[in-house]
């Protein structure tokens, strides 16, 4: 039987950015487009928890208010008492431009064999999706700003906060933030507590229903046991679980932080007010290089920003 000893190999010198023949067996000049249609049907992970709006431009300002208060017993000979409206907080969402590109020499072009630059193209388009990707999993992964924040939201505080101000001042504060846990069925029925007792912009109650549980992916095998047995999964009683059915979960994989997050409704509905800003929709150029008409470039390039009215839509907290 032959011995074999590892000795580490060094790539071939090639001119840094363009792809030549010494780089690649063969290349292609076209298909961009039907990579980019094919790559681009693969859905978005992030996208699901997000409401996609349009931009016309490259910020758009939000202006919110808080409703009216309770209507109070009174006579009909009194003064009749009357109630406003007032504005809330202004906030601004505004886009960023991504772009990335590759070169391709006119000989990998003429020596196209085996379709290696589709696949380099696909991974043009996949680059994208990517940046895209790991854009909107940023919130998730720094929503209690312990590193900083890629936003905040509308009053000035970290998606997940403790310390969140109504725009009504006289309502004071409120809180988004779960206790530091680990994911048992007692720290999620807290976190249904915590979404039946929200409160209206004006400090009254008004509760919402937890529907739904986000977790990393190696928390997977325990939201499972939570939510699918039927009988209680932390012992050996034959105690009826009180979670089993009773929302759902679902795993993030770009979620990389220890967190749990709670979604309470359709993400796709009006109650969100977490948005991805639409711009320029992913967007593909091709060209040649006026000074080197032997190198065609590709381009892709998009635009979007992400923004966060009221997250009372959302609740989370850290794992432990």
């Amino acid at each position: 039987m032959a011995t074999l000893t590892a000795s580490a190999l060094s790539v071939v010198s090639s001119t840094p950015g363009i792809h030549i023949k010494d780089n690649f067996a063969a290349v292609i000049a076209a298909g961009l487009d039907d990579v980019f249609k094919r790559e681009s049907a693969i859905p978005a992970e992030g996208m699901q928890f997000f409401r996609s709006k349009p931009m016309k431009k490259a910020t758009n300002v939000f202006q919110s208010h808080y409703g009216l208060g309770t209507v109070g017993q009174n006579e009909d000979t009194e003064t009749l008492p009357v109630d406003e409206k007032g504005l809330g907080f202004q906030w601004t969402l505004s886009v960023n431009t991504y772009r990335g590109a590759i070169r391709i020499a006119k000989d990998l072009q003429e020596d196209e064999l085996y379709g290696t630059i589709s696949d380099l193209q696909s991974e043009l388009v996949g680059s994208e999706k990517t940046s895209k990707e790991l854009v909107l999993a940023d919130l998730f992964n720094r929503a209690l700003g312990t590193s900083g924040a890629p936003i905040l939201c509308e009053d000035g505080m970290y998606f997940l906060d403790s310390a969140r101000p109504f725009a009504y001042t006289a309502a004071g504060t409120w809180s988004n933030l779960e206790t530091a846990s680990a994911i048992t069925p007692a720290s999620v029925f807290q976190a249904q507590l915590n979404f039946k007792a929200s409160l209206n912009d004006r400090g009254y109650l008004s509760p919402r229903k937890l529907t739904k549980a986000i977790v990393r992916d190696q928390d997977e095998d325990t939201m499972f046991e939570i939510t699918k047995s039927d009988l209680r999964p932390t012992d050996a009683m034959n105690a009826k679980n009180f979670q089993y059915g009773r929302f759902e979960y679902s795993t993030y994989s770009y979620l990389t932080s220890a967190l749990i997050i709670y979604m309470s409704g359709d993400p796709k509905s009006a109650a969100n007010e977490l948005y991805f800003g639409d711009r320029i929709s992913p967007e593909l150029a091709t060209w040649k290089d006026g000074s080197i008409p032997d190198i065609t470039w590709q381009r892709i390039r998009s635009r979007f920003g992400i923004g966060c009215g009221k997250p009372i839509f959302w609740r989370g907290g850290t794992v432990s």
